[in-house]
C-alpha cells in the first residue's frame, strides 16, 4: 500500500499540475480572437475594450450603430494625465479588431477626444486592421509613442 501511495502522489501532483498549465493557457484570453468583429456585437467590443490598458477606469460604452459611419463613445473615470496615449492605444486596437468601427469617442469626464480610423491609419502611414497579432501591434504602438510630437500632431484639429 505504502509503495502504491509513493507512485500515486507524485503522479497526481504531476497530473494537476499539466492540467493546470492548460487551463490557464487556454483561458489567457487572446484578444486577436476578436478580429473582424462587428459594432453591433457588443459582447465582443466590450470584451475588447476590458483586454485594454486602463480597463478597470472603463465605466461604459454606447455603440453608433443606426447609420454610417458606425462608431462608438467610451467613458472612464479617475485616468491618469496621459490620456493621449490612451487614446492612441486604444483607438488602435479597436480600428484594428473591429471590422466596421470608422469613429471612437473616447470621454475622460474632463476632456474628450474623437479619433477616426482614417486619421488614425494616416498618422501611423498603414492600415491598422491588416495587423494579425498583438506583438505587432503593440510594436507599431510603441515605436510611434516615443515621439511627443508626433503624438501631438495627431491631436491637432
Amino acid at each position: 500500500m505504502k509503495k502504491v501511495l509513493i507512485i500515486f502522489i507524485p503522479l497526481l501532483f504531476l497530473f494537476l499540475d499539466l492540467t493546470s498549465c492548460s487551463i490557464s493557457k487556454s483561458s489567457n484570453n487572446d484578444i486577436f480572437q476578436f478580429k473582424n468583429s462587428y459594432i453591433g456585437n457588443n459582447s465582443a467590443v466590450g470584451s475588447i475594450i476590458k483586454q485594454l490598458p486602463n480597463h478597470k477606469e472603463f465605466i461604459k460604452m454606447s455603440l453608433q450603430t443606426k447609420k454610417k459611419p458606425y462608431g462608438m463613445m467610451i467613458d472612464y473615470h479617475n485616468l491618469p494625465a496621459n490620456t493621449k496615449n490612451i487614446v492612441i492605444n486604444n483607438a488602435t486596437y479597436l480600428f484594428a479588431l473591429v471590422k466596421n468601427v470608422e469613429w471612437i469617442t473616447f470621454d475622460f469626464a474632463d476632456k474628450n477626444y474623437t479619433m477616426t480610423r482614417q486619421q488614425l491609419n494616416e498618422w501611423y502611414g498603414k492600415d491598422v486592421s491588416s495587423y494579425t497579432n498583438e506583438k505587432d501591434l503593440e510594436e507599431l504602438i510603441h515605436t510611434n509613442l516615443k515621439e511627443k510630437s508626433k503624438i501631438n500632431q495627431l491631436f491637432i484639429k
